[in-house]
Order: structure tokens, then C-alpha cells, then sequence
């Protein structure tokens, strides 16, 4: 009886076991069929898949010629399959051996390396062979030997018995494709073209980091896999290819600012020289050039190894003492200013690392300085366009001007005298200009600077660039001294391609135009994917008043401050400027020249900046002038200007300027200077009455103001009780020893104070603070 029972219990236990079983298998059945493909694939992909990532060729980077910039070569990675290896190994002896044989006889690599690798991990199906590259050549090579001997391994075997036979199979290894970058220009447009990783997979810097999504392209993958019925299937996503980037580019020129640099250097040189030209009628970029312009291929090479010890990318600049003590190197006593104390505590890797940030940044985008006379012509275009002064009114200049308890001087040793704008323009007068400002007023001042777009990035299509909103002073704080320092240049900051873009507008007949260095995208196979034209921004002077300023512009190198920049008989026309690092009294400075050709109708922008030039008086904006011309005597000829067949711009009767209103000089110091209500008194008399309303206000404030960084920093007090005196700030005065102008020797300039050029950090690269010398001057409060 008991047996009986427990017999069915048994069964009733078997019949449940079982009834769970088809539950399960139901279960099972209905998720398959739910999930259907990619679940059976997820399972078995698990147990005895595999996958292999299919790189997308990267695009190219070409100048405006055709010339490759940048390019990706095919190279394959060696890589060791241990888990096939092993499984063949047991039934065809002396595969390891062989295949190893043939890697040591043709690839050079090391045998014993070799055994280790497969031996390590027998059930790993991949595994990279100590990072090894070959190229396209060596892995044909290497396949045709295989090939080769794999069939001279099957005839063999069929002319022996089976006892004879060679069982050993070249198996176990692989190669993987991959893309190298390359750069065939080597140093040429290195900050703005940039470089990559070492698998080509991410741009760190330049049009390589800026364009990284559309270069790279997508890469694919292939699956391999069983299915539920045993069957092996392979699938495969196809890579996207990157696209090609067509620039406005051209490596000769390029080329050629390079050599004049160097030519530069030799006979006068400077700490930090940096050169742009631009297509004043599009914005588009032609060429930038700097006297640390590195070759990509090695510096690639050098980031992609994170070796600290090796310094090749930074020998060609340095010393090996300096490279011993980076800290004392001017490049980052420049990036370090005002934090020194940060700089003595790094590691010595990371100030290699710093420095290297500090020479591989582009300067023309990344760094600021105050801009000194350069930034006249702006001033000097806002006043013609809005009427305050007219063009051939005439400013008298008593070698100094009162401005809100300060007392800025000329910097002539005797006073300029009376002169119409045209002639303090070229004579860069301070004086003359604190007039020209203060006539203009706050309201108009900003206006002017907006739309020449100061305080805001131009947008260019390069990483890095550099953030000036908080450099530069919004109307409310412009008060009369920020006005007249505004108004010949000191102050605020901006960087060479804000300058370029808004000096295009000058003389192109009032077309501001946002910078860019891409004209096109293209497919591999030289398909348009994306034309990019030029973009319109904004009006921002009139023709009439774009045509006055080619004409000053070009009187500033007949008869002005620039006569070392001009190449007889060649229409060129430009402005000096210089400014005076902080602290101010050191004597050190920034000299530049900006300059356009032909006069008539410009079609090509230089802009040199000279960060400290090697002269016993860095004052003097000479330097800025000869790199000018050196570059533009190499650049004359390739670009198709030639000599002008008119008469020699250097005879010219500028003194009928004076004139050509038909007014009397008597009638023209009765001009809008004039207006009570734009007389220096007026606007100092305003201000005072203002302040003394707002005393309540001031007292009643409990902190200090956030800047717009959000910094929490102490504003620097308002102008109206500004240090004593605000120094002079140009001096374009030529020196004792100096000739006396004559048609063909003109006054060499004698540049403004200016604030050390802050470069903000360019963000490919960890950044390096931005240093303390970017504020506007000591003296002069700075905004937020």
C-alpha cells in the first residue's frame, strides 16, 4: 500500500517536473518569437560571436589650390588571435612555430615577444601585438608569403605519404586597418590646420578639432555569429566615410610669411610675432603665421607618446637650458603673470605640458592685448560717419590735454599745432584723438565698437577663441577718461582677428564680414556636400567714409608714422599702433601694423604683431613696419600687384585735403569741436554733477559687484577718481638720431602703452590660466 503510494507520488511529481518544463520551453518559444532575430543573436553572439570595428577613412584638409594640408594613409595594426591559435595547435603541430617564423622573417618582429603574446591568454580571440603598425606594403607582403607557402605546403603534401606530411598552418594573426594622419606642409598653417590623435579618431586642435564630426566620419562594425539553426552569418554596417574640407587657404603664402619671419628675426626680432592676411572683401583667411610654428608630424608623434622626456617638438624653440627651466621662458612668464606663485608650485611635466599649450596655441584667435594706435582708425571712421567732426576741421594739439584730473600728453617733444584729421591720423595724435572720442561721446563709442563687433567673438570657424566681452567697457562705464584712452586705444583688449575683421569693413566700402577658413565640404569622391560663403553680418560704415580711410590709411605711409612700411610705387595703405605693457613703466611693448593693398581696391589685409621686439627702444613701432614690408615684398609678385604706372604716391600734394571744402582755416576752427555741449568742460562738468548726485547711492553699497565671469572680483574704482596721470600712450615721435622726413624718409612711430597680450588658453588643450596682464591698464578701471 505504501509502495503503491509513493509510486504515485512519483508520477504526480514527474507529470509537474515536466508540465514546468513545457512552461518554460513555452516561455522560451514566446520570447524567441516576440524578441525574434535579435535575441537568438544576443545569446549566441555571447557564447561564439564576434566583432570587428570597420574604421571610416577621415577626410582631407586642402588649401585653396589643391594642396593637401592634411591626409590619412592606410596602415593595419597586428593583431594575435591566442584562442585559434591554441585550438590548431592540437591538431596541426607546429603552426605556432611557423606562423611566428614568418612574423620574425617578415614584419622583424621579436620571436620570443611572440610566443609569450599567444601563450599569455589562449582563450583570448584578440589581442594587439604590443600596439605594432605596418604598413600596406608589409601586409601584402606578409599575405602573399602566406599564400606562397600554404600552397607550396598543399603540393608538398601530395606528393608524400601521410606520415610525412607538413601539418603546419600560418594561422592565429590578423590585421586590423586603420588611418594615420599625415601632414605634407609640415610647419606650414600648423595652429590653424592642427593635428589628431594617433589613430586619426579625434582632432586636438585647429580645423582638425573645429571640423572633427564631419572629417571623422562614422565608423562601421562587422558581426559574425551563429543563428538558432547553426548557421554562421556575418553582418556588416558600412563605415561613412569623413568629408574633405576645402579652405581659403594658401600654403604659399603661408610659406612665404614664414621666411620672412625668419628673415625677421635674423636682423631685428622679438619675443612673439604672430602674422595674418585676410580677404578684406569675404573674411575669408589666407594664411596665419607665427615664429613658433611647428612641424604637425612630430608634434603629433610627441602628445600621442605622453612622454614628458621627450622634447623634440619643443627643441626647435628652445634652449636646453630654457627646457630646463621652463618657468623662466617668456612665453610662460607671460601666461603666468600676476600668479607666479602657481607657476613655481607645478612639476616640472607640467610645465612642459604648459609650455607646450603656450606654443601650440593660435595667437591670432586665442590670445588679447590692447590694440594702441591701431585701433585710431576706428575711432577716426565712428566720428566722419556720425558728423562730429568734420574732415577738414581742424584740432589744435598743445602737446597735452586735461582729462577728469589727469593730464594725457603728446608724445611729440613740441606741440603737433593745428592739423585736419587726415594729418593727426597719420601723425598719430593722441591729443587730437582724446578730442575725437570725447566729440563722439559714450553712447556713440559703444555703438561704433559693437559694430565693429569688439567685446564679441567674431564666430570664426577655429576652436579657441578667445572670450573680450568682459575687456571692454558698455556705455555706462565709459566715462571721459575711459572715452579718450578708449579713443586711441587703451583700455580694452581684442585679438588680431577682431582687429582684421573689423579693418576689412574699413576699406571694402563698410561690409563687416565674419571670418571663416572653410569654403567647401566634399565626399572621397570629390562630391559637394556643403558650400559655405561668405556671411554678411553687418553695415558698418558708409562707402564715403570707407573711401576716406583708404585715403588716410595710405597718408599714414606717404606722410605719417609708417613711411619704413611702403614699397615705392606699390598703392599700400595701413595704420601703426603699439601699446605698452603692464605694469606700465617697464618700457616693454606690443608694436603692430596693420595694412591693406591695393589702396584703390583692396583685396588682400596683412596684420603683423611684434610682442616685444629686440630693440634697445621697444617703443618704437618700427619693427611691425620692416616685418610688414618684408612679407609684402615676397607677397607683391605672387599675388599679381604690381607697381602703380601713375604718379609716385610719394608726390602726392596731400595739402589740398586741407581745402577741399572751399572753407577758410578760420572757418574751420569754428567746428563741431566747438559745440558747448562737446567741449571737454561740458562732459567733465556732467559727470562731476552726476557723481555727486549718486554720493547716497555709492555709500549705501554693500559689496563688491560680480563680474560677468562671475568671479566675484572687487571692481577696480570708477574714473572719476582715476590715479594722477595717465601716461602717454603713444609716442610717435621718431628718435634724436632719427632723419628728418623727406619724401622718401618718413617719421618712424613711437608706439602706445598697452596691456601684455592675455591669451586665453586654446581649449584643445588643458588650459592654462588666462593671465593677469588681459585686463585694460592699471589706471584705467576695468569692466565687472
Amino acid at each position: 500500500m505504501n509502495n503503491r503510494r509513493s509510486q504515485k507520488r512519483l508520477a504526480l511529481t514527474l507529470i509537474g517536473v515536466s508540465l514546468l518544463l513545457i512552461g518554460v520551453l513555452v516561455i522560451a518559444g514566446i520570447r524567441i518569437s516576440v524578441d525574434g532575430e535579435s535575441y537568438s543573436y544576443k545569446t549566441l553572439n555571447q557564447a561564439s560571436g564576434s566583432q570587428t570595428q570597420l574604421m571610416a577613412q577621415p577626410g582631407s584638409i586642402l588649401d585653396a589650390n589643391g594642396t593637401y594640408l592634411a591626409v590619412s594613409k592606410v596602415v593595419y595594426r597586428v593583431i594575435l588571435d591566442p584562442k585559434v591559435m591554441a585550438e590548431t595547435e592540437k591538431t596541426f603541430k607546429g603552426s605556432m612555430d611557423k606562423t611566428i617564423e614568418m612574423l620574425h622573417e617578415i614584419l622583424d618582429l621579436d620571436p620570443a615577444e611572440l610566443k609569450e603574446a599567444y601563450l599569455s591568454d589562449p582563450k583570448s580571440p584578440y589581442l594587439r601585438f604590443k600596439d605594432v603598425i605596418i604598413t600596406e606594403h608589409q601586409k601584402k607582403t606578409f599575405d602573399d608569403a602566406a599564400k606562397e607557402y600554404e600552397d607550396a605546403r598543399k603540393t608538398y603534401n601530395e606528393k608524400v605519404s601521410k606520415a610525412k606530411r607538413n601539418t603546419a598552418l600560418v594561422v592565429g594573426v590578423w590585421f586590423e586597418k586603420e588611418y594615420r594622419r599625415e601632414y605634407p606642409q609640415k610647419s606650414v598653417l600648423s595652429k590653424v590646420v592642427g593635428y589628431t590623435t594617433e589613430d586619426a579618431q579625434e582632432g586636438i586642435i585647429g580645423l582638425e578639432n573645429y571640423y572633427d564630426p564631419v572629417l571623422r566620419g562614422v565608423n562601421g562594425v562587422s558581426y559574425s555569429y551563429i543563428d538558432s539553426d547553426g548557421n554562421a552569418v556575418n553582418q556588416v554596417k558600412e563605415p561613412e566615410n569623413g568629408g574633405n574640407l576645402i579652405t581659403s587657404l594658401d600654403a604659399n603664402v603661408a610659406r612665404l610669411m614664414q621666411d620672412g619671419i625668419r628673415e625677421f628675426q635674423e636682423e631685428t626680432g622679438g619675443h612673439r610675432i604672430n602674422v595674418l592676411a585676410m580677404d578684406p572683401n569675404t573674411g575669408e583667411i589666407i594664411a596665419m603665421a607665427s615664429d613658433t610654428d611647428f612641424d604637425l608630424n612630430v608634434v603629433m608623434e610627441v602628445n600621442n607618446k605622453h612622454d614628458s622626456s621627450d622634447l623634440s617638438d619643443l627643441t626647435p624653440f628652445f634652449t636646453a637650458e630654457e627646457l630646463k627651466h621652463p618657468e623662466e621662458t617668456f612665453l610662460l612668464q607671460e601666461a603666468f603673470k600676476g600668479r607666479e606663485d602657481v607657476l613655481e608650485n607645478m612639476s616640472y611635466s607640467a610645465k612642459l605640458q604648459a609650455l607646450r599649450q603656450q606654443v601650440q596655441m593660435n595667437f591670432a584667435v586665442s590670445a588679447t592685448y590692447e590694440p594702441g594706435s591701431t585701433s585710431k582708425g576706428l575711432t577716426l571712421a565712428a566720428c566722419i560717419e556720425e558728423n562730429v567732426i568734420a574732415k577738414n576741421q581742424i584740432f589744435t594739439c598743445d602737446k597735452e590735454i586735461p582729462v577728469a584730473d589727469h593730464i594725457i600728453h603728446c608724445h611729440q617733444e613740441n606741440p603737433c599745432g593745428d592739423l585736419i584729421p587726415i594729418e593727426a591720423f597719420g601723425r598719430s595724435c593722441n591729443v587730437c584723438f582724446v578730442e575725437y572720442g570725447l566729440a563722439l561721446g559714450a553712447e556713440r563709442l559703444a555703438k561704433y565698437q559693437e559694430l565693429f563687433n569688439l567685446g564679441q567673438k567674431t564666430g570664426i570657424d577655429l576652436p579657441g577663441e578667445a572670450n573680450t566681452s568682459f575687456l571692454i567697457y558698455p556705455a555706462e562705464r565709459l566715462k571721459s577718461l575711459e572715452i579718450a584712452t578708449n579713443a586711441f586705444g587703451q583700455g580694452y583688449n581684442l585679438t588680431m582677428v577682431q582687429m582684421a575683421a573689423a579693418y576689412s569693413s574699413l576699406v571694402n566700402g563698410g561690409y563687416y564680414y565674419e571670418p571663416h577658413v572653410v569654403r567647401e565640404i566634399r565626399d572621397l569622391e570629390g562630391n559637394l556636400i556643403r558650400k559655405i560663403d561668405p556671411i554678411l553680418v553687418r553695415r558698418t560704415v558708409s562707402r564715403e567714409t570707407s573711401d576716406y580711410m583708404r585715403e588716410a590709411m595710405r597718408y599714414v605711409i606717404t606722410n605719417g608714422t609708417a613711411g619704413a612700411a611702403g614699397t615705392e610705387g606699390y598703392m599700400t595703405a595701413g595704420k601703426t599702433g603699439a601699446a605698452e605693457k603692464l605694469p606700465r613703466g617697464t618700457g616693454k611693448y606690443l608694436v603692430s601694423f596693420i595694412s591693406v593693398c591695393p589702396v584703390e581696391d583692396p583685396q588682400y589685409l596683412l596684420y603683423v604683431t611684434i610682442d616685444e621686439p629686440y630693440t634697445e627702444d621697444q617703443s618704437q613701432s618700427l619693427p611691425a613696419q620692416q616685418l610688414s614690408k618684408i612679407i609684402w615684398d615676397k607677397l607683391y609678385d605672387y599675388w599679381n600687384l604690381y607697381p602703380e604706372n601713375a604718379e609716385d604716391a610719394y608726390t602726392y600734394d596731400w595739402s589740398k585735403l586741407k581745402d577741399f571744402s572751399g572753407e577758410s582755416d578760420a572757418q574751420n576752427k569754428e567746428g563741431i569741436i566747438d559745440d558747448p555741449e562737446n567741449s571737454i568742460e561740458w562732459i567733465q562738468e556732467q559727470e562731476t554733477l552726476e557723481n555727486m548726485e549718486g554720493v547716497e547711492k555709492v555709500t549705501e553699497e554693500t559689496g563688491p559687484a560680480e563680474s560677468e565671469e562671475g568671479t566675484g572680483e572687487t571692481p577696480v574704482p570708477e574714473s572719476d577718481t582715476p590715479p594722477a596721470e595717465t601716461p602717454a600712450p603713444e609716442q610717435d615721435t621718431p628718435p634724436a638720431d632719427a632723419p628728418v622726413p623727406g619724401p622718401d624718409v618718413l617719421p618712424a612711430e613711437t608706439p602706445a602703452p598697452e596691456a601684455p597680450p592675455a591669451e586665453t588658453p586654446a581649449p584643445e588643450a588643458p588650459p592654462v590660466e588666462t593671465p593677469a596682464s588681459e585686463a585694460p591698464p592699471e589706471d584705467v578701471p576695468v569692466q565687472g
